[in-house]
């Protein structure tokens, strides 16, 4: 078995079980220990999983902070393609586009390369990447400090080089939405970043798969009332369309 193959099957079992010891993996891949510590060594450097002693967790579950990218984007696939594709339809020639660093995010990328003249502001590298090789937008990354974990930039410089661009749409994601405290983040620096894109945009666009109703982090970002759309990938429970009837946001799901 190829070691990624492998890998990938040590991130899905974590990802089920949150937590594994090394004999458990051993027995659910058929490795030998000594194989299971060198792949999660490997898989630790690339912010898949943190080490415990005597195993590992899936990233971000023993701390709080903001999960890698990497594993973010592994999780829910089908259901971001479906947000992104949504999305793609609300931007139009000749626009200007705030894209935050998110996997959910980035997705839309290669849907924009049907449109001309696009001009996107991200502060999400692997976003802007895929944007310059996949699409003809013109492409703008503010000026901040690396975070490794969401390979974007962040900070004060990233907040003021924001400042300085309006836009016709943000699009945007996030990590929960409650109702009782609205769009959060647990990252404070990319709640700032968010709302910097948002105050500067004519349409906010929010893009949030069904997993994350309910949830609530560290930070808020504001409230979903500011949103002019919410994509989501599928007909969220009464509970949630109910609280949506009842703001001026318009809740955008496949039919």
């Amino acid at each position: 078995m190829l070691p990624t193959d492998r890998q990938k099957q040590i991130l899905d079992y974590l990802t089920l079980r949150k937590s594994a010891t090394v004999q458990q993996l051993c027995g659910k891949v058929y490795a030998s220990a000594a194989t299971i510590r060198r792949d999660l060594s490997q898989m630790e450097k690339r912010g898949l999983v943190q080490r415990t002693h005597g195993g590992a967790v899936i990233a971000g579950e023993g701390g709080g902070g903001e999960e890698s990218l990497l594993l973010r984007q592994e999780r829910n696939v089908p259901s971001k393609n479906k947000i992104a594709e949504l999305a793609s339809y609300f931007i139009k020639d000749s626009s200007t586009v705030f894209m935050d660093p998110s996997s959910t995010v980035c997705r839309v990328a290669p849907y924009l390369k049907r449109y001309k003249n696009v001009t996107v502001i991200t502060n999400g590298l692997n976003c802007a990447m895929s944007l310059s090789q996949k699409t003809p937008c013109h492409v703008y990354i503010p000026a901040g400090q690396l975070t490794s974990r969401s390979n974007s930039v962040t900070g004060s410089d990233t907040l003021e080089d924001l400042s300085r661009f309006c836009a016709d749409t943000a699009l945007v994601s996030c990590a929960g939405l409650s109702i009782e405290y609205g769009v959060t983040e647990p990252s404070v620096e990319q709640s700032r970043v968010k709302m910097a894109m948002l105050k500067n945009a004519r349409t906010k666009i929010l893009l949030i798969d069904h997993t994350k109703f309910g949830l609530t982090f560290l930070s808020r970002t504001c409230a979903p009332e500011i949103f002019d759309y919410i994509i989501t990938d599928e007909q969220p429970d009464d509970t949630v369309r109910e609280f949506f009837s009842a703001i001026p946001c318009e809740l955008v799901f496949p039919e």
